[in-house]
Order: structure tokens, then C-alpha cells, then sequence
């Protein structure tokens, strides 16, 4: 693949090779899904902590170890998901600063 030259109106040249492999619906549907499994795999590690915990003050769970890596866990990767959703706000604010 070349690089190719700025036209003297400038325009840079589209890849249609490329644009055409990429399906903008497809695109949209993946972006869904990997955004909602993360979202689910984030609950799911929440569900775990809390039934962890619940076992663990029952009694059925003994070890404090294992309630405490769920916990932190399940805290990491909720920070992660609330940064994630910070950027992506910010980014989204600053295109509709761009766009006016």
C-alpha cells in the first residue's frame, strides 16, 4: 500500500479498498457486544463479591482470603469501567466542541 499524494483542492484520496472491507452496521454491532460483555463480566464479578460475602457471613466460607480478592476484584473493575465511561464522555464532549 502507497502513500497517497494530497490533491491540489486538498482532499486526501480515499482507501475504497479499505472504507468498503469495513461495514459500518457490523462496526456498530461489535462495538455493542464488546461493550456489553465487559458490562456483564462487571456484574458478574459484583454478583460474586456479594454472594462471597453473604457467604461468608453465614458462614458457609471460611476463608477471608478468598472474600477479599473477590471484593478487590470486583472494585478494580468497576473503577475501570467508571474511568472507561469518564474518557468516553470527555471525548464525546470534546468532538461536539469541535463540531461548532
Amino acid at each position: 500500500m502507497g502513500v497517497s499524494p494530497i490533491n491540489s483542492n486538498g482532499n486526501i484520496p480515499v482507501n475504497n479498498e479499505f472504507v468498503n472491507s469495513v461495514d459500518g452496521e457490523e462496526q456498530k454491532s461489535s462495538f455493542k457486544n464488546t461493550l456489553g460483555g465487559f458490562i456483564s463480566e462487571i456484574n458478574d464479578l459484583q454478583t460474586k463479591a456479594d454472594a462471597s460475602i453473604e457467604n461468608f457471613a453465614t458462614g458457609k466460607v471460611e476463608n477471608v482470603h478468598e472474600v477479599m480478592i473477590a471484593m478487590a476484584k470486583a472494585e478494580v473493575s468497576f473503577k475501570f469501567m467508571m474511568e472507561a465511561r469518564n474518557k468516553l464522555v470527555e471525548t464525546y464532549k470534546e468532538v461536539m466542541r469541535m463540531q461548532m
